[in-house]
């Protein structure tokens, strides 16, 4: 019976604190302290050593400002309706590529998933959740992840097919796939004249079918989508897809 209540407070106080961390402003305190924790008193603030000509320019330049996006509230867009897939466990080995600080991690966190089971992958890392890496050449091995979300990433490479070949061969058969790219609308000009930074790489996505098609003989079954509905094709917006993956 000991066990059981035990057990049973376990549970209730794990529910409380993912709740805590679907807050933003929970979240983004957790975070900033755990940032300043790093980067100002360890000292671990790193940048991937970039010699992939995939990659597109001042990629790692323009992070680095934005890497204080602690609360990671655009994520959320991706990883609520993720959350709510039944065929997919809470204890799902999880990468997250491009997730900058730990935010992303624990929204994440937040909804359910178990953090033992969340890596990160990125050009720049302060955290021990993230490893720095290449999503363009990824060092893990085949078949390794149950999930692979990629939110607001594919931005950042010029050969968006080699991000596709690598994220299939690291995900398990049956696996999830979650993608968000940025669409800038009639920002775009703008947001690369204030920036020196094209987003997309030069590439404008309104549609998901336009980055779907590097994963189009890999893909069993679409659960999530959206694309910019043509009365918004002037303003800024997200475009979004999760979906299942054959192998």
């Amino acid at each position: 019976m000991k066990d059981h209540n035990k057990q049973k407070f376990k549970g209730i106080f794990v529910g409380f604190f993912h709740q805590l961390l679907q807050v933003d402003l929970i979240r983004y305190i957790i975070v900033r302290i755990r940032y300043f924790y790093f980067v100002t008193i360890r000292r671990r603030l790193k940048t991937y050593d970039l010699k992939s000509k995939n990659i597109a320019v001042n990629t790692v330049s323009h992070n680095l400002k934005g890497i204080t996006d602690f609360a990671a509230v655009r994520p959320l867009a991706l990883i609520k309706p993720l959350s709510v897939i039944e065929s997919l466990s809470m204890d799902a080995k999880i990468l997250t590529i491009g997730s900058r600080s730990e935010g992303e991690i624990f929204a994440l966190i937040g909804y359910g998933f178990m953090p033992k089971n969340i890596r990160g992958l990125d050009l720049i890392s302060y955290s021990p959740w993230i490893e720095l890496g290449d999503m363009h050449n990824m060092n893990y091995e085949d078949n390794s992840f149950d999930v692979v979300f990629l939110g607001w990433v594919i931005a950042y490479s010029r050969s968006p097919e080699i991000v596709a070949k690598e994220v299939i061969r690291v995900i398990k058969p049956g696996g999830i796939i979650a993608i968000g790219v940025e669409y800038l609308g009639t920002e775009m000009l703008k947001h690369k004249e204030k920036t020196k930074y094209s987003a997309g790489a030069g590439r404008v996505t309104s549609n998901v079918d336009q980055f779907l098609k590097d994963y189009k003989n890999n893909i069993e079954h679409i659960y999530f989508s959206h694309s910019i509905h043509e009365d918004r094709i002037d303003m800024k917006g997200s475009v979004l897809s999760i979906f299942k993956v054959k192998k």
